[in-house]
């Protein structure tokens, strides 16, 4: 049962900017260049030693690419699709260099494959020449790219020294080496003329650390761009793989790790952190097979209105199949039949009013929380390890005041979720700052809570996101700080911010789980956890990673069209396990 801290950086890799992959890959070549025994001679403002180890580097990354055209290409025919040839696409930087790597692999392995160079021979310099040297070596040719559309003069496509190529065509896959990580502004018409060539033969292309295309320093998709079946990043993730702006471009982002030197990893440590479901086995609560039901955990879920009653039921069911002993479910008196009637498992907590008080009217009375309900919760909540409040409250103000009341009462950990988020955010109606009343009211309540909003709840409590999603970890990482709270930022990607300043990501993304109902799933997932006494920041990324699983899980059954958030509670057994 481990805690998040007590993860090597291979198992919850460090998500780095461009900058910092960068700064990083110099600084272990030149901590691996005290390992090569040659001169320290300064070969193109580089010595010698730093040039091998960097060469290391490089072929540690194309063998990890070479593994990955594999897969892909064993998949491809595994559909019934004949093999077919390769086509690599070179620039003529180290992105370039990893591409030789590679078809130099595929040339000895004996898979076709056709090197397309967008850069002279002479402009392949350091690691990237040797890895020229090397791919000659094995027969390897580099053909000239010359655009389909012939839009531009020979003079203009053909690198000096090479032959002109034939438009390629019948390719099973295309690999972008052309640019990588740290591209920046619009594409030379060259390379833009390749990736639109690319993109109208229609094949599908594996992209290395990058696509082309993508700009690395504004995080943004230029045009035109790449759009990759999958792209794998060397070294460490980067978020613009996860993000809305670039993940249409990146496609499914995996890691191929090289060999930095530990030392140096650590020195370029951002806290931000790809948090993963191979996380999930060693971060599961420890069930005592002694113990009675309230040994594995009592949660407390208040939630549920007359016109929401379902919210109520998918956050306790989440909670039942998420390993809590006991569960406890508060909702108002008129919506307890309903309740009642859809689940078998848990406690029911009526929650009756006291007429004429507090409410709006008497429907409100009958069927929304209410101030005159808050002794009631607090005296079951004495019991609970954990309680979440929110799931389909609904917006009358009687709900909005016992919300705002009772929070500052409650001692165990908490979950904040949904209209209990609504009605914070009402305070910053009455403060003097558009958003100053509801992180104020938030950094006085003195117990542990996550806060679990979508966009639209998050910005209502605390302004506008970022337009791109590569700035929300320091704008979370300060709001936590702020109100002393776990953030999580429901979303593709889930963001969670610690207090601490830490930020971890959960990259899924999938439409099946953008359906009314699956945010309730997530919290009682979390309150789950809560009460078997996973840390708030712990049971945020655990709920998020189990719910991504879940998701996925009903996702391959059923499709994202027809999967329910009440599927996402069916496969959780799966989840895990």
């Amino acid at each position: 049962m481990k805690l998040l801290n007590q993860f090597s950086y291979t198992e919850l890799m460090p998500v780095l900017s461009t900058e910092g992959m960068r700064a990083l890959d110099k600084a272990a070549k030149e901590a691996l260049a005290k390992d090569v025994r040659q001169t320290d001679a300064p070969i193109e403002g580089e010595t010698r030693a730093a040039i091998e180890a960097g060469y290391e580097l490089m072929k540690q990354a194309g063998a990890a690419l070479f593994q990955k055209v594999v897969e892909v290409l064993d998949a491809y025919r595994g559909a019934g699709n004949a093999p077919r040839s390769v086509a690599v696409f070179v620039g003529g930087g180290n992105n370039g260099g990893d591409g030789l790597v590679l078809a130099k692999l595929l040339i000895e392995a004996g898979i076709p494959c056709t090197t397309y160079s967008l850069a002279a021979a002479s402009k392949f310099q350091n690691e990237a020449k040797m890895a020229l040297e090397d791919f000659a070596q094995v027969g390897g040719k580099l053909i000239a790219y010359s655009p389909a559309d012939d839009s531009l003069s020979q003079a203009e496509t053909a690198p000096e020294s090479l032959s002109q190529a034939p438009r390629f065509a019948g390719f099973a896959l295309a690999v972008d080496c052309m640019l990588g990580n740290g591209a920046h502004g619009e594409l030379q018409e060259l390379y833009a003329a390749a990736v639109r060539d690319i993109a109208a033969s229609k094949v599908a292309v594996v992209a290395a650390d990058a696509p082309t295309g993508y700009d690395s320093q504004e995080h943004v998709r230029r045009e035109p761009c790449i759009h990759a079946l999958e792209t794998l990043l060397f070294g460490f993730p980067r978020l613009d793989a996860y993000t809305r702006e670039g993940g249409p471009a990146f496609g499914e982002a995996s890691i191929a790790p090289l060999g930095y030197p530990a030392g140096i990893v650590t020195q370029f440590n951002e806290n931000t952190f790809l948090a993963t479901e191979s996380l999930i086995p060693q971060m599961l609560p420890e069930r005592d097979d002694w113990g009675d039901k309230r040994k594995q955990g009592c949660a407390m879920i208040v939630a549920g209105s007359g016109d929401m009653p379902g919210a109520a039921a998918l956050c306790t069911q989440a909670a039942l199949r998420s390993g809590a002993g006991l569960v406890t479910l508060a909702s108002p008196e008129a919506v307890m039949p309903v309740l009642q009637a859809k689940l078998s498992e848990p406690v029911f907590v009526n929650l009756q009013d006291i007429a004429g008080q507090d409410a709006d009217s008497t429907d409100d009375r009958a069927t929304a929380l209410s101030p005159t309900h808050i002794p009631q919760i607090l005296e079951k909540a004495k019991h609970n390890q954990a309680l979440a409040i929110g799931p389909g409250l609904g917006s009358a103000e009687c709900t909005r005041d016992a919300v705002i009341e009772i929070l500052p009462k409650l001692n165990c950990p908490l979950v904040i979720d949904a209209d209990a988020l609504n009605a914070i955010a009402t305070l910053n109606k009455t403060s003097a700052s558009p958003t100053s009343g509801a992180a104020s009211y938030l950094h006085s309540i003195e117990t542990a809570a996550i806060l679990t909003p979508h966009r639209r709840e998050f910005e209502r409590l605390f302004g506008a996101l970022p337009t791109n999603d590569i700035d929300i970890p320091k704008l979370l990482r300060d709001i936590a700080r702020n109100t002393k709270k776990v953030i999580l930022l429901k979303g593709a990607p889930t963001f969670v911010a610690s207090p601490d300043g830490r930020v971890f990501i959960a990259p899924a993304h999938n439409s099946g789980l953008a359906k009314g109902g699956s945010g309730d799933v997530l919290t009682g997932i979390i309150t789950a956890l809560l009460a078997q006494g996973r840390p708030t920041c712990e049971a945020a990324v655990l709920g998020a990673l189990l719910h991504q699983k879940a998701g996925r899980i009903a996702r391959e059954k059923l499709g994202a069209f027809s999967m329910l958030p009440s599927d996402v509670i069916d496969t959780l057994p799966q989840a895990f396990n």
